[in-house]
């Protein structure tokens, strides 16, 4: 099957994420283009609105924005917990190992060969070697993401 036809798949799974209780707090988030190498992780959909300062502005000016990343070049914009944390606080832990099954599949689709991640919090919950990705002095860093080894920039 090919990625489009198996995005389409999974999106119907999202409309409801199968009884998910935090979805009574919004809408799940996630977009871009499947079709693209280049997949960006953030923690939850508000979280960058608090994380990105002027160093990360200065450092990740060749990436614009996050919106202008996905509108030029074509990145597949996801994150690792799905619904706002800002309204509801914490998420269950049924929450969190459902959001997780969800990003693997997600993984599954794209096939990202690089991951950019702009949250510590990212890194620490889906990588092993998270302080060689977030204490490296060059990157890419090449890292297992689930079931595939992907090219790992930490923007910070």
């Amino acid at each position: 099957m090919d990625k489009e036809k198996q995005f389409l798949k999974f999106l119907k799974k999202m409309e409801d994420c199968e009884g998910c209780t935090m979805r009574n707090y919004g809408e799940p988030v996630f977009s871009g283009n499947v079709m693209q190498e280049i997949m960006i992780i953030g923690f939850e959909p508000e979280s960058h609105n608090f994380t990105i300062d002027s160093r990360l502005v200065a450092k990740a000016a060749s990436l614009l924005s996050l919106y202008e990343t996905e509108v030029k070049y074509g990145a597949y914009i996801t994150y690792l917990y799905r619904c706002s944390l800002i309204i509801h606080g914490e998420l269950t832990s049924e929450a969190k190992r459902r959001c997780r099954r969800y990003l693997v599949e997600e993984v599954g689709i794209i096939m990202p060969k690089y991951v950019i991640i702009y949250d510590k919090r990212v890194i620490s919950e889906l990588f092993e070697n998270s302080d060689e990705i977030i204490n490296a002095s060059d990157y890419p860093v090449e890292a297992k993401l689930f079931d595939r080894t992907v090219k790992v920039y930490f923007i910070q």
